[in-house]
């Protein structure tokens, strides 16, 4: 079990919008079974962003359980749209 905190791959003034920016922060969770991400400080991601995160690795990754925490309604939104 792993939890990432979202905010420390936010640079100053940035936003999380792009796949490479989700690839960072999927860095080596792989090599556990449960993964929380915590959204905290986090006020919005992009689609391509969450897409990566929780459609192309979800499914890359069948056996890893992704959760988030702490997504304020934008983020869920768009986690919601990715899942779908």
């Amino acid at each position: 079990k792993t939890i990432v905190p979202v905010k420390l791959a936010l640079y100053e003034g940035d936003r999380l919008v792009s796949r490479s920016q989700a690839r960072r922060i999927l860095n080596r969770v792989e090599k556990f079974r449960y993964v929380i991400f915590d959204f905290d400080s986090v006020d919005s991601i992009g689609q391509a962003f969450a897409d990566e995160v929780f459609r192309v690795f979800a499914t890359a990754h069948p056996h890893i359980v992704i959760e988030a925490v702490n997504a304020v309604e934008n983020v869920e939104k768009m986690i919601k749209r990715a899942k779908s």
